[in-house]
């Protein structure tokens, strides 16, 4: 059989005839790239521009508002775009949890019988969904949180005279965003991150013994319940069974011009926050939707013929098997919201788009930066693509 596939001549082999052409086809799109870049790599060494990275290790002289990393305007402008990745990231994954789950809640309104939450639901999707994420946002955030008051007539909720005649607070809302009481590490939470590492390992440990146990007996085991309270279990008797608190309260102080300590979300990341939440949850709930109503009604009857109530049919017939059909369309949204963080620049929350047009104004590197950036969106998409398939993957009905 190898010997006669052998003497195929190469036009009648439709297997070789196809890897020849992507061969082909790579080597064309190598040279093409290449010589785009060598072009442009000659162009810029002409004006005195020599292609390369070394400007990322000068400082940035660049102040923004808000960080997941500490920086300055003399931290360099590979450390200030490491945190501009962070902001993305950050609101991205946050965005992406709470807009699939308001999600879920809105579609399940929308099947809802009721009329009036059924109605609801129908115009909150209608139109959020016809309104541009931009035109949101920019409501969103001159509307609402610049109409404010400023900082000395704020919204204060708790407010109180502290030992040193400062003024506290429980909870503040204005222009500049909101502040409320938080807590901080301090030098002995070490000992209660170790707890929090030994809690999880016995909380995946019960995981996996609970699924290996649902397998065996076909029974439910409640493999996230169980799991998710050992863990909790664990980690609050270890909170107050050490003998320091790894926590100390962070109560925010009403100073002349601005408030300083405790829990602070500025105006531009809660108005990026929320308006991905409210576009993307739109399009997430008709998601949604599609999949629970093209599961067939039988199933839904013969769930409550057995006694099932309602939510018990939602959890264990509908969500299941709703779930498979949801997860591509899922993935496509999912996508779209870390893309669409880029559009904070509008509102001036300083995102990894912001950061990187900051640097090229400043540098004059945008070949670089351009490449960078591009590089860590396809990234950033490919590893998000990726965890969707393998779930899909492990959700699909098996059949035997």
């Amino acid at each position: 059989m190898h010997s006669q596939d052998k003497s195929i001549p190469l036009w009648q082999d439709k297997y070789k005839r196809q890897k020849l052409s992507q061969f082909i086809f790579a080597l064309v799109v190598i040279i093409l790239v290449a010589l785009v870049y060598g072009n442009i790599a000659e162009s810029l060494t002409k004006i005195g521009m020599i292609p390369s990275l070394k400007f990322l290790r000068i400082a940035s002289n660049i102040d923004i508002g808000e960080s997941v990393i500490e920086v300055t305007n003399t931290s360099s402008n590979l450390r200030m775009l490491i945190a501009g990745f962070l902001n993305t990231i950050s609101i991205a994954i946050l965005a992406i949890v709470f807009s699939t789950i308001l999600g879920l809640i809105i579609a399940l309104c929308r099947l809802s019988s009721n009329w009036i939450i059924n109605k609801l639901a129908i115009l909150y999707i209608e139109i959020i969904r016809n309104i541009p994420l931009l035109l949101l946002l920019l409501i969103w955030y001159r509307a609402f949180f610049l109409r404010l008051p400023g900082i000395k007539t704020a919204i204060m909720m708790g407010q109180r005279t502290g030992e040193s005649g400062e003024t506290l607070l429980s909870f503040s809302l204005s222009n500049r965003g909101i502040s409320m009481t938080g807590y901080k590490a301090n030098e002995y939470f070490r000992p209660w991150f170790f707890c929090l590492i030994f809690a999880f390992t016995v909380a995946v440990a019960l995981l996996l013994f609970l699924k290996r146990r649902e397998n065996l007996t076909a029974k439910e085991q409640h493999t996230t319940l169980y799991p998710a309270l050992v863990f909790l279990a664990l980690a609050t008797l270890s909170y107050f069974i050490l003998p320091n608190a790894a926590l100390t309260k962070d109560i925010p102080v009403m100073g002349k011009f601005n408030i300083s300590g405790g829990f602070h979300v500025t105006a531009e990341w809660f108005s990026l926050f929320s308006g991905l939440i409210l576009y993307t949850s739109a399009f997430i709930a008709e998601i949604f939707r599609a999949g629970i109503q093209g599961i067939p009604k039988g199933q839904i009857e013969a769930a409550r013929s057995l006694g099932l109530s309602h939510m018990k049919t939602i959890r264990l017939v509908i969500i299941p098997q709703a779930k498979v059909v949801v997860i591509p369309p899922l993935t496509s949204q999912f996508l779209g919201v870390a893309k669409n963080t880029s559009l904070g620049v509008a509102i001036g929350f300083p995102d990894l788009f912001a950061i990187t047009g900051t640097i090229i104004n400043q540098t004059g590197r945008a070949l670089e930066m351009i490449i960078l950036v591009m590089a860590i969106y396809l990234g950033l998409s490919l590893l998000t693509s990726l965890v969707m398939n393998i779930y899909n993957k492990r959700v699909q009905i098996k059949e035997r």
